[in-house]
């Protein structure tokens, strides 16, 4: 391994210096763990939808010599398909990440001026995968949660997360993706991360989290809702939540331990981004 520098800006222009210890790999498998971004794809009924049009055609308006171009404009939420919740995406009593308070430093057209995805680092460093339906022994329901007994149990014979480590949670949802209704649980509630264990997690100084359903955490009713997971992981720590992420094809190969990037768009005053993770395995 090597140690490699990267440098961002946040919103207020300081830069932030991250170290990671970079795989020297002599012929790398990458996975591509995002959705497709396409009209009429699944998305959250709070968060508006992915919506496409071609704004010029080739063979409109072409240029001398034959040459023509083509573009496109683009509607989204910034927590539609793959995306990473930044830390003020939630608050709490009105205060986001750093006791810092929210709400009056947010505007319409310009968002958040604390907790903006502008602060969150490059997500880039070593990659776990918990696959809910092996570590259940079935599909999960919204019955099943992930705990601290879950997790000691899932670990007990793989690296355990550390301090930097990125953890992805498989519960097969993604199987549903076209079928809106079953994969967001609207009528069954959703498996995901219990409070304990996002706590279990955070104890270990984990830089980010994500899973393959829309909301991360434990849903076991559809109709109470219920964002402890998110306070605890954006509000308290500041750890980023990825959703909504195909983690089909790493768990079908069974790809438990990897080397994570992602990273969030630009968006000023964002409290969120779609993100491209990818996870990159030795040959």
């Amino acid at each position: 391994m090597r140690t490699e520098k990267t440098h961002t800006r946040n919103w207020s222009g300081t830069t932030l210096e991250v170290s990671y210890p970079w795989p020297a790999f002599e012929d790398a498998l990458v996975y591509d763990l995002a959705v497709r971004l396409e009209g009429g794809m699944t998305h959250h009924v709070a968060h508006p939808p992915f919506s496409y049009t071609l704004v010029k055609k080739h063979g409109d308006h072409p240029y001398p010599g034959g040459i023509s171009s083509a573009m496109e404009l683009l509607t989204m939420g910034a927590h539609v398909g793959t995306h990473v919740d930044a830390p003020g995406h939630v608050s709490l009593n009105g205060c986001v990440f750093g006791d810092r308070d929210v709400m009056g430093e947010q505007e319409w057209y310009s968002g958040v001026k604390v907790g903006s995805v502008e602060e969150l680092p490059p997500l880039i460093g070593p990659g776990h995968l918990i696959d809910a339906e092996v570590l259940f022994g079935h599909e999960p329901t919204s019955a099943d949660g992930i705990g601290v007994a879950e997790l000691e149990r899932w670990f007990s014979d793989k690296p355990s997360p550390q301090s930097g480590s990125i953890v992805l949670v498989r519960y097969g949802v993604m199987k549903y993706w076209a079928e809106p209704d079953r994969y967001l649980g609207t009528t069954t509630g959703l498996p995901g991360m219990k409070l304990e264990g996002a706590q279990w997690l955070s104890d270990r100084g984990i830089l980010a989290t994500g899973a393959d359903t829309v909301n991360y955490e434990h849903k076991p009713s559809p109709t109470i809702p219920s964002l402890i997971v998110h306070v605890h992981n954006l509000v308290e720590n500041g750890i980023p939540i990825m959703e909504s992420m195909n983690l089909e094809v790493l768990a079908a190969d069974q790809r438990y331990e990897f080397f994570f990037t992602a990273a969030p768009l630009r968006i000023g005053g964002g409290t969120g981004s779609p993100i491209r993770p990818l996870a990159f395995v030795a040959r």
